[in-house]
């Protein structure tokens, strides 16, 4: 039920308005009345009415006054004004402060009755609204987590992504990325053979661990990088000092409740400290350098990227720039100019790096081992004619005797392009064969109604996909290409004297004469009766 308070000096007005007004058919109930502005503010704040009908002339504060003060109390209610005054200036200054409505003394019950009767639709509109909004805002403060996560994803992959989208993204989310240390924890490969939903159990099992045990002394963001390995950026609260040792203590304490508490081992890196959200993509890297370390240090090792100064370690960090894996996923795509592009940008690359040849050579030799597994998968498809099909031991001795930059990134684009047309010709295939499926369909039930939809569950695939395949493959849309299937049938059935034109447009599947006679025309230059009549005189 919506509140209605009346406010006027006047008794027999506010009886009035009480009782000549059928209050419950409006879904309202009077909480109150008052007799003057004070005396009504009062009120307000003690009943928080929806509606509030108020006259203008009353003691102490007139009734124009109270609304702008009463809308600091009851922002959303309506007031609407009763008034003997007719001049101009008083409708003007009601509007201006926001009145639902100003109605003359005196009015008529229906006068009355349909302005409660707008109030009580524009309530009920504002009350959606309000809890349409409290939905959506509930549904963004449960979404934060993983937009989060999903923002911090982004930076520290360097994914396409804006600083102004960056600094909106921190102060909608709370985010504050001053000092800080990156942490990844990485599942042991023994770990790895558990079932997946072991695996995700095992993730979900390490965050809450991080969590509980890094509370009392940081602030922890987490972000899943894949089924394997967590990062986490690990932020000092407020007026504590960043110390890696202290940092060094928590991750020694999470992993052995991990492998006290859980059937599976981790690995642990963490970063020198990072300052400021730029150098996230950094510090990421020297956590995925210093697993790279667990060669040496062996599985269930804790890696200081500071302690790893002993080691050799290669100045330019370009190799883990991510060439790699955006080769792999335009050969798989079958992205010929994707694929491309990227091999010209990795050339360039290799070619202003001053690190050892041996080094380049293994990063050739990454690239090319695993291309060759993308091709082992395929390798049941249909062959493609001079296909490069050498074995990967002579492939690794090519790249050992390779004494130029050109000679290796010449094998590393034949396997590349080799691939990739593979795949595109192979999905090419696929496409016309979706195609084919389709216009079969259509040349089998073309007498029939036939909508895309169900054209697309035939195929099965999507109307959007199947609609832009019409489009691409034959350039022309399906509507298009239904009509002229039945046009064509049309023109071999007028042909035959035994039918009319209104049955050769139901043998078609066009219920509609004058539609069907429109259609023939738009693609035939002339009626289905010319047609015919042409046809039979031998004209045609």
């Amino acid at each position: 039920m919506f509140k209605v308070l009346i406010i006027d000096d006047e008794p027999t007005i506010r009886k009035g308005l009480i009782n000549i007004i059928n209050w419950k058919k409006f879904q309202c109930e009077v909480c109150g009345e008052a007799w003057d502005g004070v005396d009504g503010l009062e009120k307000m704040e003690e009943l928080k009415p929806d509606i509030v009908f108020v006259d203008i002339s009353m003691p102490e504060i007139d009734g124009l006054t109270m609304i702008k003060r009463a809308k600091k109390i009851v922002p959303n209610s309506k007031f609407i004004i009763l008034s003997g005054y007719r001049e101009f200036t008083y409708m003007q200054e009601a509007i201006k402060i926001g009145a639902f409505d100003y109605i003359l003394k005196p009015s008529s019950i229906e006068e009355l009755c349909e302005v409660v009767k707008r109030a009580v639709i524009e309530l009920k509109y504002q009350k959606e609204d309000q809890l349409e909004i409290k939905k959506l805002k509930r549904c963004f403060e449960e979404s934060i987590p993983l937009l989060k996560e999903k923002l911090l994803y982004d930076i520290i992959f360097q994914i396409t992504i804006n600083e102004e989208d960056i600094n909106e993204g921190f102060d909608l989310y709370g985010l504050h990325i001053k000092e800080f240390v990156m942490m990844i924890i990485e599942i042991d490969e023994e770990s790895e053979k558990k079932e997946p939903y072991q695996r995700q159990l095992y993730q979900f099992g390490i965050m809450n661990t991080v969590e509980e045990m890094f509370a009392e002394t940081f602030k922890v963001e987490k972000i899943v990088l894949n089924n394997k390995q967590i990062a986490f950026v690990i932020l000092p609260l407020e007026n504590k000092e960043l110390l890696v040792d202290s940092v060094y203590k928590k991750a020694n304490s999470v992993q052995q409740l991990v492998e006290s508490c859980f059937d599976f081992t981790v690995t642990i890196a963490i970063s020198t400290k990072g300052k400021g959200v730029e150098k996230l993509h950094e510090k990421m890297i020297e956590c995925k350098n210093g697993l790279s370390y667990r060669f040496y240090l062996g599985d269930s090792s804790i890696i200081l990227y500071k302690d790893l100064n002993g080691f050799y370690k290669t100045e330019d960090s370009w190799i883990s720039e991510g060439y790699d894996k955006r080769l792999y996923e335009a050969i798989k795509t079958g992205h010929e100019e994707n694929v491309n592009y990227i091999l010209s940008a990795i050339k360039d690359k290799v070619l202003e790096t001053s690190i050892e040849p041996d080094q380049i050579k293994t990063f050739y030799w990454n690239l090319i081992y695993e291309i060759n597994n993308i091709r082992i998968s395929i390798k049941n498809l249909e062959t493609v004619e001079k296909e490069i099909n050498k074995d990967i031991s002579s492939l690794y001795k090519m790249i050992e005797t390779a004494s130029h930059i050109k000679d290796l990134h010449e094998l590393l684009e034949q396997v590349a392009e080799s691939i990739v047309k593979r795949i595109n010709k192979y999905n090419k295939k696929s496409i016309n064969q979706i195609l084919q499926n389709a216009m079969k369909y259509i040349c089998d039930n073309y007498a029939i109604s036939i909508t895309l939809n169900e054209l697309a569950d035939y195929t099965y695939v999507s109307t959007y996909y199947l609609s832009r395949m019409f489009k691409k493959e034959l350039g022309k849309n399906f509507v298009e290409y239904l009509s002229e299937v039945r046009i064509e049938k049309a023109k071999e059935l007028l042909k035959d004297k035994k039918y009319k034109t209104y049955e050769v447009a139901e043998l078609v599947g066009i219920q509609d004469p004058h539609y069907f006679s429109k259609i023939f025309k738009k693609y035939v230059n002339m009626t289905p009766t010319e047609y015919k009549d042409k046809y039979l005189s031998g004209e045609l």
